[in-house]
């Protein structure tokens, strides 16, 4: 079976109509991760994301004083449990 002119037109036209559609996709979708990526960078990591520094030398006790608190010891734990 062999085409017609117009139908090679009409198809050629909406060839290039459904990749117009596809690219427009591509770009507003691949936009759409990109600020979701710079949002998530943003909020989760940044300059000050890193381990936490445990080695620093400073005590429980000296950093709830430099803070005006107080450090407690715990309670024991009771021998018979309330009911």
């Amino acid at each position: 079976m062999e085409l017609t002119p117009a139908f090679r037109i009409g198809k050629s036209i909406g060839g290039i109509v459904r990749n117009k559609r596809s690219s427009r996709w591509l770009i507003s979708s691949g936009t759409a991760i990109a600020a979701c990526l710079v949002a998530g960078y943003l909020l989760i990591a940044g300059k000050h994301s890193g381990p936490v520094h445990a080695d620093s030398g400073v005590t429980t006790e000296q950093a709830a004083s430099q803070a005006g608190a107080k450090v407690l010891p715990t309670d024991a734990p009771l021998k018979v449990e309330p009911k």
